[in-house]
């Protein structure tokens, strides 16, 4: 639907240019009542196509950039509170349908993953960055607070794409490449602290990964490590 904020302006001043070239026609060949009826004509409506044409553009490239996808959904069990124990439970959201649990110890659980973002015009197209995700491991609310402790983490990037069975290696890098789609190519990462109870939502967006809490508890523990 919003390709047609685009191409039916465009359309518009096509046919507004077209009247346009056919008044200069008619004046040419002496007749310049018609001919001035064809700019009178053809001029707003080629300026006025193109105008919604280019605030169409606009108006999508908007919606892309701020085009939101789901990842997973995160929940957080206390194992051991004195010892900053707990078991996340990672759902992916991606269509995989999987559901993990890691035993983290610290303060936060942070998720990491890559992501390839598009260039704006084929995000116009609905090309929405895409990701893979790698780790969720634990993050301590100071260094100091960090030093010394242990490292947790568990490995949550699943199985690949069944297509990538099909397609030899590098392919799909250097089509992407000679393509002028991608923008760049980054790690990210993204972390909420960890309460008995809380719930998380991750989303993909345009810029990467990012976090919500999803009930009062994940709130409170939020607004509390702010």
């Amino acid at each position: 639907m919003g390709g047609v904020w685009l191409v039916v302006p465009l359309i518009a001043g096509v046919a507004g240019v077209l009247v346009f070239f056919l008044g200069l026609g008619h004046l040419f060949n002496g007749r310049p009542v018609t001919g001035s009826g064809h700019f009178l004509a053809g001029a707003p409506l080629a300026i006025g196509g193109f105008a919604l044409a280019l605030l169409g553009v606009n108006t999508q490239t908007y919606t892309r950039l701020t085009h939101e996808g789901p990842v997973a959904e995160v929940s957080v069990k206390a194992i051991d509170p004195a010892t900053s124990r707990y078991a996340v439970t990672i759902h992916r959201l991606d269509g995989s349908n999987l559901t993990q649990v890691c035993n983290l110890q610290g303060d936060d659980w942070v998720l990491s993953g890559r992501v390839q973002k598009w260039k704006a015009w084929a995000q116009v197209l609905g090309l929405d960055a895409t990701y893979s995700l790698n780790q969720v491991t634990n993050m301590y609310s100071s260094a100091a607070r960090g030093n010394s402790k242990q490292i947790t983490a568990c490995d949550i990037a699943g199985p690949p794409p069944a297509v990538n069975q099909y397609v030899p290696d590098g392919w799909l890098a250097w089509l992407q490449g000679h393509a002028y789609t991608v923008d760049r190519k980054f790690g990210d990462a993204n972390y909420m602290p960890m309460a008995d109870g809380a719930s998380y939502k991750v989303v993909i967006t345009q810029s990467g990964f990012n976090s919500e809490p999803d009930n009062d508890v994940a709130r409170k523990a939020n607004e509390a490590a702010g």
